[in-house]
């Protein structure tokens, strides 16, 4: 048994590791991120657990004087460690609805007893902790420690005195700390109103813990995009960290400059250096998963009981960075290097057009390895579109509940338990959003996690609603409009008249070994198509002749520009010529949280997000936007909906809002909810 988890551990050791996409010149393991999490409600634990010892009184000003500029100083040396408390969420073992533990690769004799706190205690001691104790001693290093606000607060309940470290590096100036977000959220994918919220108590985390946090931004999965660089700037960050090869997937591998404007803000890339006409040099000596510096080679959480730090890597690794510090390189932090470019007035060039997507493209298709892209070592576990149409689902039912706490309170009618219920339920969808229920190899305990957090947060979110009803006087139907934060009495509002209508042309649909049934109604500008597709008939996985586990829907496009709204931009449509991107695939895949992508000539798509929840493919000499789930289980049926809207930008973002980011619910005197389609706007 033990040989079979160590050539299970081997494999996906290889597998992650080739998805990773670090700078080689930095001798960086190739690591692709993963994620998982915790049901302990962790908030008051952490705050009584910190003890007097841990929460000793802010030092004033909390944060650090940054150094003086230095115009001789013209060799950088970076490093950004992104810590994932949440890398195997739910552990290497669940029960499932049978009642039986399952084992991660089903090896009980090794995996056993490796639990969810388990695997993240291991994380902050065998991984976190020996990198802060490498920059402790050091005092003239610099470093970024990227990590999630629910870390801090599991530190402060379990790992007091590694708190205290992290606390005592944060005040003196050595460790910057970046945290945009409370669990590792795919927040690209989902309304900006779940990141806010997020980001919202990540800033009070840190406060609690007297923490300073920093105006950097890197995240889970290293997402960025200009929507995410424009988040950061409106909620008082100044410095988004953009990852090297989704710049070279949709840019090209032309030589970076130092530092960019975007959206009102810094963006650097990173890792890899930078072009030398700029008269600064660049060097990473880490850019990667930190669960993978202090530790062997092929170890990661997912192998944890194999091993844990290794003096050998920890040496090497601090072995590397002296030396860049004896060869006169100035070993500092993001901020820091900002500050030094500003002060020796090195232009900040304008960004070029960026579209959404994770840090390692092209290896995990950008977000399509989240939104359809199949699993490359636990194959046949995965099975995107149900887990993240889900998390859409159990969203607008927790929004609808919040919309109700916010009327309560301003009706006097709202308690202190409503509010705690409420906070509950927002951490619950922050963990059923996490990025690794998907992704690059999420196994079933992940997958199996966070679809019991859609659950949970969907009867929670049913009861705290009851509880407002009866506070708020509706003893029958009622109606709540998210993108009015509206609560009435009263039944649905008139929906549209749906008539039937002929399927448009250039709707394709394939779909290996399966009854597929594509049907279409109108109302006014907008018709709706609904793919009904059918479980697999005798069609063997993966062969050359078929493929039951692969549906693809293709919508004709008329031009060759790409207009969307990125992920957490819904005020506004940004369209791009092809020819302004340098697809080193050829490709580009999208999350879409709105599900709006336009197909030229005034019409655009929409996606149902609650349907189907696919990222779109668009591809230079491709007269088709895509939806491909490569994950779709044989004997599972899907139907997905779509709407095609004739009309103006505006128009199509307006529909697209309403369908998916502020949908107005209608709920019946039991509770039962209805998404109440808008009304065209002509």
């Amino acid at each position: 048994m033990r040989t079979s988890w160590i050539h299970t551990a081997a494999v996906v050791a290889m597998v992650l590791g080739a998805s990773c996409g670090s700078d080689p010149a930095a001798q960086q393991s190739d690591t692709s991120d993963t994620s998982v999490t915790n049901d302990t409600e962790l908030s008051d634990i952490a705050a009584d657990a910190q003890g007097d010892a841990a929460a000793a009184a802010c030092p004033d000003p909390l944060a650090p004087a940054p150094d003086a500029p230095d115009a001789s100083q013209t060799r950088f040396a970076l490093a950004l460690f992104h810590f994932n408390l949440q890398y195997v969420i739910g552990g290497l073992e669940y029960v499932d609805d049978a009642g039986v533990t399952q084992y991660l690769a089903g090896q009980a004799d090794v995996a056993a007893g490796w639990d969810n706190d388990r695997v993240e205690d291991w994380i902050i001691t065998e991984t976190f902790e020996p990198i802060l104790d490498v920059y402790a001693r050091h005092p003239s290093w610099r470093v970024d420690l990227e990590l999630q606000a629910y870390m801090v607060e599991v530190m402060a309940a379990r790992h007091p005195g590694v708190l205290a470290k992290l606390q005592a590096l944060a005040w003196s100036g050595q460790a910057e700390l970046v945290s945009f977000h409370w669990a590792d959220q795919l927040f690209l994918a989902f309304p900006a109103e779940d990141l806010e919220r997020s980001v919202a108590r990540t800033r009070e985390v840190f406060a609690e813990h007297c923490l300073p946090l920093s105006g950097v931004v890197f995240n889970q999965e290293g997402q960025a995009g200009e929507g995410r660089q424009r988040f950061l700037v409106d909620h008082g960050y100044t410095v988004g960290v953009f990852p090297k090869n989704l710049w070279r997937y949709v840019q090209g591998d032309d030589v970076r400059w130092p530092y960019y404007a975007s959206e009102g803000a810094t963006l650097i890339v990173g890792p890899g250096g930078v072009d030398p006409a700029s008269g600064v040099e660049v060097a990473w000596t880490f850019f990667d998963d930190g669960e993978l510096r202090a530790t062997a080679n092929w170890v990661n959480p997912y192998v944890a009981p194999l091993g844990g730090a290794d003096a050998d890597r920890i040496a090497e690794y601090e072995a590397a960075v002296a030396a860049h510090e004896a060869a006169g390189w100035k070993i500092t932090s993001v901020s820091d290097f900002v500050r030094q470019l500003e002060a020796q007035g090195i232009e900040k060039r304008p960004a070029p057009p960026l579209l959404d997507g994770t840090w390692q493209a092209p290896s995990t298709d950008s977000i399509h390895r989240w939104l359809g892209g199949r699993n490359e070592v636990f194959i046949g576990e995965d099975e995107d579109n149900p887990l993240r149409t889900g998390n859409a689902r159990a969203r607008a039912l927790a929004a609808a509940a919040q919309v109700m706490l916010d009327a309560a309170e301003d009706a006097g009618v709202a308690t202190a338990v409503d509010a705690r219920a409420m906070a509950a339920i927002w951490e619950d969808l922050w963990r059923a959003e996490v990025s690794d229920g998907s992704g690059v190899n999420p196994w079933a305990g992940e997958i199996v996690y966070c679809g019991r957090k859609n659950a949970a947060v969907t009867e929670a979110s049913a009861a705290l609603r009851a509880t407002l009803a009866t506070a708020l006087g509706l003893a029958g139907a009622y109606v709540v409009d998210l993108s009015r934060r509206t609560v009435t009495a009263g039944a649905a509002p008139v929906a549209p008249s749906w008539q039937a209508a002929p399927v448009p042309e250039g709707v394709t649909v394939d779909a290996d070994a399966r009854e597929v049934t594509t049907t279409a109604v109108a109302a006014g500008p907008v018709t709706r198509v609904t793919v009904a597709i059918g479980a697999a008939a005798g069609c063997p996985v993966d062969t050359p002749e078929c493929d039951a586990r692969e549906v693809r829907v293709g919508f004709a496009r008329a031009d060759r520009v790409i207009a969307y709204s990125p992920g957490l931009i819904e005020d506004e449509v940004r369209s791009y010529p092809e020819e302004g991107f340098s697809f080193l695939e050829g490709q580009a895949f999208l999350p879409l949280a709105n599900g709006l992508i336009g197909l030229g000539e005034g019409r655009w798509l929409v996606k149902h997000t609650r349907s189907c929840h696919i990222a779109a493919r668009v591809a230079t000499g491709d007269p088709e936007v895509a939806f491909i789930d490569r994950t779709i289980h044989e004997e599972r049926a899907a139907s997905w909906v779509f709407d095609l809207v004739s009309g103006t930008a505006e128009e199509a973002l307006s529909w697209a809002n309403a369908v998916n980011i502020a949908p107005t619910l209608a709920f019946d005197a039991a509770g039962g909810a209805t998404f109440v389609d808008p009304q065209p706007a002509r």
